[in-house]
């Protein structure tokens, strides 16, 4: 009965919680399309602070890790046979990312920064409508994440790749805020469903006794 009454608790106070944040609204940035955003607000335009040429560079040397990386984690897995969950939750990922692109289109930011430099090596296209969820996020928390269990200074490199990108994203205004939320929430399932099917296959090969994952 404690139980039953500490959930009621707790589901009330989320409720009253949401119903709070439903009548308050935050001061934020309004784009030009009428769109709001907080992290607009909070993060400067990096086109305004460098200029087109040099924000298309900063954006394209922010991506370029993460595709080395797509590639990387392929080769690993082909001639090594490791790796293996990251480099398919990373591939779902981006599958995801694109069957999304196809379902909502939102109007772009002010001073969106969408393009690369012409002439760079690139293994990707953006595009100006490529909003929810943000790609650049999604595969930098799916990396970190990754390292759970590896040496400290490996973590803190792999989590402030994560702040690294969602301030890129945010600056070049190739993402609303809301993309990087949600860039967060699918790569964390991706990860959660990933590590509950390793382990029933795990079982399922008598590798494991029968229980729940770790």
């Amino acid at each position: 009965m404690t139980r039953r009454v500490i959930a009621v608790t707790v589901m009330l106070a989320l409720y009253a919680l949401s119903a709070a944040l439903g009548a308050f609204s935050l001061p934020t940035y309004r784009n030009a399309s009428g769109v709001d955003d907080l992290g607009h607000l909070v993060i400067p335009s990096l086109l305004l602070m460098v200029g087109k040429e040099t924000a298309q560079y900063i954006f394209w040397l922010g991506t370029l890790p993460l595709e080395l990386f797509f590639v990387g984690i392929a080769l690993v897995v082909l001639f090594t046979g490791k790796g293996i969950r990251l480099g398919i939750c990373l591939y779902v990922a981006y599958f995801l990312h694109w069957v999304f692109l196809h379902l909502t289109t939102l109007p772009p930011p002010d001073h969106s920064v969408w393009q690369f430099p012409e002439g760079v090596f690139t293994l990707s296209k953006p595009y100006p409508n490529d909003f929810w969820f943000s790609g650049h996020t999604a595969n930098a928390v799916l990396i970190a994440l990754a390292t759970a269990g590896s040496r400290p200074w490996l973590k803190g490199l792999a989590w402030g790749n994560v702040f690294f990108e969602i301030l890129i994203v945010l600056s070049t205004r190739t993402h609303y805020t809301i993309d990087v939320g949600g860039g967060i929430f699918v790569a964390y399932t991706i990860h959660r469903a990933s590590l509950d099917v390793a382990a029933s296959l795990a079982r399922s090969s008598g590798r494991l006794p029968a229980g729940p994952p770790p």
